[in-house]
């Protein structure tokens, strides 16, 4: 079975570890080609979306980063 996945939400997801799309495929196992692919809005099997998923859920996000894709509320003590 194939799905597709959202480009632009991947794409956030892999800023938000600071990674490359290099790193998430060999984070996931996968060829770059597979993450190319779901990047490009093209189906991947489902199996490969799992090990994305994975590899996405056991690296947590870098704080900073969230702070400046503005995914995390800024904390208004720090200034």
């Amino acid at each position: 079975m194939s799905v597709s996945v959202h480009p632009e939400r991947l794409r956030q997801e892999i800023s938000r570890r600071g990674w490359s799309p290099v790193d998430l495929a060999r984070a996931a196992r996968l060829s770059p080609a597979t993450v190319s692919a779901a990047l490009g809005g093209r189906p991947i099997a489902a199996s490969s979306l799992s090990l994305i998923a994975k590899a996405l859920a056991e690296t947590p996000t870098v704080d900073v980063i969230d702070r400046l894709l503005g995914t995390e509320p800024v904390n208004p003590g720090l200034g």
